[in-house]
């Protein structure tokens, strides 16, 4: 690390290029196959429902899943409606309410799921191949801790306005922005 960078600042950089990492093989949006479409969507839902449905006897729901993704229930909605189309999840009916479905993975949502854990596994085996297992088990914990932490405290985003509205005002020698006030 650059001693001259904050630990706060390297760890949002880092954090910046493994999110474009991770989703770059998503950004070319279709598989070389036709036919063979997946989006980084899709894997977001299929995780949510997974992840909602193990150990828990709660039935998974849109709303469910638009919490844990923590997006707005239409778009929730859309996106669960895009992967059954896809054929990677189902609705079924739900035991508890019959006015509500309730989201099921699919045989074909359950191979993409365990075939792109088992890919991403790989990868960081590769990538921490030359780390020791004590600092592979550091890594996790901290990092575990870390996501942790910004889960129980996410980013206060009550100022945004505030600093968009800052990011506006002319300074000298500065044009006006592009749309009006």
């Amino acid at each position: 690390m650059n001693e001259s960078v904050s630990p706060g600042t390297a760890i949002d950089h880092a954090l910046f290029r493994l999110r474009g990492l991770w989703a770059k093989p998503f950004r070319q949006r279709r598989a070389v196959e036709a036919g063979k479409s997946i989006q980084l969507s899709h894997l977001m839902v299929i995780s949510a429902i997974f992840r909602l449905q193990e150990g828990s006897a709660e039935e998974v729901t849109v709303g469910a899943v638009a919490d844990f993704l923590d997006i707005d229930p239409s778009t929730a909605s859309r996106l669960v409606q895009d992967t059954i189309t896809a054929g990677y999840a189902e609705r079924g009916s739900s035991a508890l309410d019959a006015r509500r479905a309730r989201l099921l993975l699919s045989e074909r949502g359950r191979r993409l799921r365990e075939a792109m854990t088992r890919l991403r596994l790989e990868h960081l085996d590769e990538v921490m191949g030359t780390w020791s297992e004590p600092d592979r088990q550091t890594f996790a914990a901290l990092l575990t801790r870390f996501v942790a932490d910004v889960t129980r405290k996410p980013p206060d985003h009550s100022r945004l306005v505030e600093m968009l509205e800052e990011t506006d005002r002319p300074c000298s020698g500065d044009r006006p922005p592009p749309y009006p006030r």
